[in-house]
């Protein structure tokens, strides 16, 4: 029944997304742009591959990324464009960043590499293309030469470049000691394809190298969410995450663990004749089930205390599986409803007492770091979801 549903729902997705896919592009279409930023947390994970020992990573706090080290602290700023694209010598890419190192040139003092990261190339004519191979000196000599001419179409480039010298020539040339070009880098389908490459996938299958890098992104996406709010990555926590979730998709993952000598139900089922997944379960008139859905809560708790002490990534996959538990809870009950006389109130009762025993006899599925999934354990998410997520038994309640 679930599968079938799932079948039809996604053919009629793909029905709908084919009749929006001939609507016309609107200008607040800003998919383009989101994979700029995407690109831009790809190369954050780039560098977090990258990482020794004490070194930091700060997204966005004094520019795209910033690495922390006691050898070599470097900011750097990304740049990307959708196909192929040329670094003119007056392309605001350069002019704006030069120009923001050099008016924070006091947060820019403990750097020694100021590196512009960009998947455009320089020109055959370009007077950049010399640039990292020679001196602060030269640098702003060939920025001044830039900028000597004043043409008719400059109204972008003119005031950044005004901005830059106005301040004082030795800041300016200490900023332009620091910089670096890093032009023509990989795009955003080959910046995956270079991460992949990374020893530390080897012990991945290559089917699941993906799925493994979206964990990781999702993690760095979410850092900052909690307070302080900071987005920083050390090389320790990056290192004791990335192993967490590599064990996800390694056969030597630990997974859902219950403490040992667990008993089967809490000594006391009383403290839980309050809770909202017994109140449902009393309102389809099923209290028979009351004390194996309390011993599968309880379980499916200590479960959950004891799988997540050193596992971050286990509280992550657990909120996802919930999600995906209540989804299918949600499928079952739409199809009790569509059968359920709504006049007749022991149909109603009927109905809902089906759609509890078709839930409870749901297969049991590893779900990422959540395995070896068990039956108690589900049957107790199930409650959790029950409890925590709005979800009713009876078939006439949303």
């Amino acid at each position: 029944m679930l599968s079938n549903h799932k079948t039809v729902t996604s053919s009629t997705k793909e029905v709908n997304l084919s009749l929006y896919s001939k609507m016309t592009k609107q200008k607040n279409d800003d998919t383009k742009t989101k994979l700029g930023d995407i690109y831009h947390y790809y190369v954050v994970l780039l560098y977090c591959l990258e990482l020794e020992e004490n070194e930091t990573i700060l997204v966005e706090k004094y520019g795209d990324i910033s690495i922390i080290s006691e050898k070599v602290s470097k900011n750097i700023e990304v740049k990307r464009h959708q196909d192929e694209h040329i670094l003119s010598d007056r392309h605001l890419d350069f002019w704006k960043t030069i120009r923001n190192w050099v008016t924070y040139h006091q947060n820019m003092r403990d750097f020694k590499k100021l590196i512009l990261y960009t998947t455009s190339t320089f020109g055959e004519k370009s007077n950049l293309k010399s640039w990292n191979s020679v001196k602060a000196y030269e640098r702003l000599r060939i920025l001044m030469e830039i900028g000597q001419e004043v043409k008719k179409a400059e109204e972008g480039f003119r005031p950044i470049y005004e901005s830059i010298f106005k301040q004082d020539v030795e800041n300016i040339l200490t900023i332009l000691e620091k910089v670096e070009l890093y032009s023509n880098q990989t795009d955003i389908v080959d910046i995956e394809k270079k991460i992949m490459k990374n020893s530390f996938f080897k012990s991945i299958k290559k089917s699941e190298r993906k799925p493994f890098i979206n964990s990781l992104m999702g993690h760095i996406l979410t850092l900052p969410v909690d307070k302080p709010h900071n987005w920083e990555i050390s090389c320790e926590d990056f290192e004791s995450l990335a192993c967490e979730v590599r064990n996800r998709f390694t056969s030597t993952s630990g997974g859902l663990r219950l403490p040992p000598n667990t008993p089967d139900s809490p000594q006391d089922n009383e403290i839980f004749k309050d809770r909202k997944f017994v109140r449902e379960i009393k309102d389809i008139k099923y209290d028979g089930k009351i004390p194996s859905a309390i011993s599968n809560y309880w379980r499916t708790q200590q479960a959950i205390f004891y799988s997540s002490i050193d596992n971050p990534t286990f509280n992550l996959d657990l909120g996802e599986f919930q999600k995906d538990i209540r989804d299918s809870l949600i499928e079952f009950k739409t199809s009790f409803q569509d059968e359920c006389d709504h006049t007749d109130p022991e149909d109603i009762i009927h109905k809902s007492k089906r759609l509890y025993d078709k839930a409870m006899e749901m297969q049991a599925n590893d779900f990422y770091s959540v395995k070896p999934n068990r039956p108690f354990f589900q049957r107790g998410i199930i409650h959790k979801v029950v409890e925590e997520r709005g979800f009713s038994w009876n078939v006439m309640k949303q």
